[in-house]
């Protein structure tokens, strides 16, 4: 009967002394590491008791602390005086600050007595409660005085701890959560904030607030949350405004203040979180993919690399993003994706990398951007440009260099092309001294020079090719009067020339020092000239001048005597360039007949080839200077 009374006794002090706890004047902790604690002061709290003196309230200079539980089984803490000053505490587990009862540990011992001024829960212990004003004497103080048990948690737990001096004068104290208790606490008390990244460039997104939930939520998730849009809502146990699920917000809102409201599964309410929803700009990628084409360097590993400089996009890149984009470049490694520590000097072969965006280091976009190591697609070529291409002048001859063009670049299509003539290979390779009007190039006579050709691509790719130019003069040969009846012969010509007997290159060819080379006049003889070179295409130039030979001062012979004394023995006639010849009896009857061409053939024989009969003949022969008739006489 008197264990019932007691009991009795005990629950209706609990029902007395029960104390609301207003939650703005708690602190909340979460560190595992030394916190410097404040110095308590007078507070409205004047009946916080332990469940072993409920009769004893804790002074009402005291502070209080909040701690949850994040993960692990085990729960304890200890406080320690920065002096010789008296502390008591009281906790509670899992407090209804609407309705506080007695703690469930709690040390109200008297320190001096004790010798040790720390106080706090042990892993060692089993005493829950050190009764008011417990001396080791009296053997009211547990195994370490100011300490008892420790709590059993599980994630989600909550832990209040209320701290009292008792002392008139105070030196502050330290509490920590370093001890061999294995639970680590939750940092989460005052807000938490969730981020989106716009990625489809509409301006708002789409919260899942039942995600956010269970990821505020403890492990078992035991707590009932439920969203607000204000504080004064969520800190009401009883507000039912509640937020849907999925929660749409502008990116003008961001970020967006929500709050949850956190209760116990009995009911009670726990606690209020401030929830930031942020919208974070995604950077916008280009509308066209990325290409960066170089030309070739230098040959790296059997391929072809040059040096690029990543960063050349970044100006257009940030054109059309309100933030300012940090880049990262990656190139690929294995399976993986490796920083570029130099972007602005990246030697590389052919190859895709990819360029990583984000504002704010948050929201990343990768984009590729396809590395092309290009040469020109043409080959250096080296040739002549004859000089039948060029045109007469007074001082030498004049080139257009731009006729060699299609020669240079193979018959490609110009338009991809810039091509500049220059003097020597240095100014092509430095790009300086162009030739300014290559179309009237002039070249004195007898001078030979080498141009050195920059063609370069739309790659800004080029080569260098040759242009020998060699200014010989044309080979000419003057009309030609011989007086004395003796024939011409021709001259060797030059190399490239060839004497015709018709103009424009046609007709029979004339080699010089051959029978056929020697000519009485009158005769016009054609000197043609082509030399192609080593480019037939473009040399297809040519060059054509003709002289005339007239011969003066030649008679036709009177009389032949063929008997073999080697005088006279022939009719010659071969400066009249005979191409017909007849001869006639005194009876008018043809006797001997040559076509075709005549020289000294007739010595007396007939068309039989029989021996006339001496006399006197008559002729008839058309030559290259007109028709001749006339008597002959044939004499033995």
């Amino acid at each position: 009967m008197r264990k019932f009374y007691l009991l009795i006794l005990l629950i209706c002090s609990n029902l007395i002394y029960s104390q609301r706890i207003n939650p703005e004047d708690i602190t909340n902790l979460c560190s595992n590491e030394n916190m410097p604690g404040e110095t308590p002061s007078n507070s409205n709290y004047t009946d916080l008791r332990t469940s072993c003196g409920p009769f004893n309230p804790l002074s009402s200079s005291l502070v209080l602390y909040y701690v949850e539980i994040e993960s692990g089984s085990t729960f304890t803490f200890r406080i320690s005086p920065n002096a010789a000053v008296d502390y008591d505490f009281a906790s509670w587990k899992n407090p209804n600050l609407d309705n506080l009862g007695p703690a469930d540990r709690g040390s109200q011992n008297d320190g001096v007595n004790a010798g040790q001024y720390d106080i706090g829960l042990s892993m060692t212990e089993t005493m829950l409660c050190e009764i008011p004003g417990a001396t080791i004497a009296a053997g009211t103080t547990a195994t370490v005085p100011g300490f008892v048990r420790y709590y059993d948690v599980q994630p989600g737990d909550g832990i209040l701890i209320a701290v009292n001096r008792w002392s008139d004068t105070d030196a502050g104290f330290t509490i920590s959560f370093d001890g061999d208790a294995n639970a680590i606490l939750n940092c989460d008390f005052t807000e938490k904030t969730y981020e989106q990244c716009d990625i489809n460039y509409d301006g708002k997104e789409i919260f899942d607030l039942n995600k956010i939930k269970r990821d505020i939520n403890n492990t078992d998730q035991s707590f009932i949350i439920d969203f607000f849009q204000t504080e004064a809502e969520a800190k009401n146990p009883n507000a039912t405004a509640t937020l849907p699920s999925p929660y749409t917000v502008n990116i003008e809102e961001s970020p967006k203040k929500i709050y949850a409201r956190f209760k116990r599964s009995n009911g009670n309410y726990l606690k209020s979180l401030l929830i930031n929803l942020v919208i974070n700009e995604t950077p916008k990628k280009p509308i066209e993919p990325l290409k960066y084409e170089l030309c070739y360097e230098e040959i790296k590993n059997n391929k072809k690399a040059a040096t690029f400089d990543l960063t050349k996009f970044e100006d257009e890149l940030n054109k059309n993003n309100i933030g300012t984009i940090e880049f990262s470049y990656l190139e690929p490694d294995t399976d993986t994706l490796k920083l570029i520590s130099t972007p602005q000097a990246y030697n590389s072969i052919s190859q895709t990398i990819t360029i990583r965006m984000t504002i704010n280091e948050k929201c990343p976009v990768d984009i590729p951007l396809q590395l092309i190591v290009n040469e020109i697609d043409l080959k250096t070529t080296s040739f002549t440009y004859s000089e039948f291409c060029a045109t007469e002048t007074e001082t030498g001859l004049r080139y257009d260099l731009t006729q060699t063009i299609q020669s240079l670049i193979g018959n490609k299509d110009l338009t991809k092309y810039n091509v500049e003539f220059f003097r020597s290979t240095l100014d092509a390779v430095n790009g300086t001294n162009s030739i300014d009007d290559p179309a009237n190039y002039l070249v004195a006579y007898h001078e030979e020079q080498y141009l050195s050709v920059k063609i370069t691509d739309q790659n800004t790719c080029s080569l260098l090719s040759e242009i020998r130019l060699h200014a010989i003069p044309r080979f000419k040969i003057d009309d030609q009067l011989n007086t004395e009846c003796e024939p011409y012969k021709l001259p060797e010509l030059p190399e490239g020339y060839t004497y015709y007997l018709e103009a424009n290159g046609q007709g029979k060819t004339l080699e010089a020092n051959t029978p056929e080379s020697t000519f009485y006049g009158p005769k016009t003889i054609y000197i043609h000239a082509m030399k192609p070179y080593d480019a037939p295409e473009l040399n297809n130039c040519s060059f054509e001048d003709s002289f005339t030979i007239t011969t003066e001062g030649c008679f036709i012979p009177k009389g032949i005597s063929p008997n073999g004394d080697q005088i006279n023995d022939a009719w010659d006639l071969t400066p009249y360039g005979v191409i017909n010849l007849k001869i006639y009896n005194r009876y008018g009857i043809e006797v001997y007949k040559k076509t075709g061409g005549y020289t000294n053939e007739w010595q007396g024989q007939s068309n039989g080839s029989k021996k006339l009969p001496s006399g006197t003949y008559w002729y008839y022969f058309e030559g290259l200077t007109g028709v001749y008739t006339g008597w002959i006489e044939l004499i033995y």
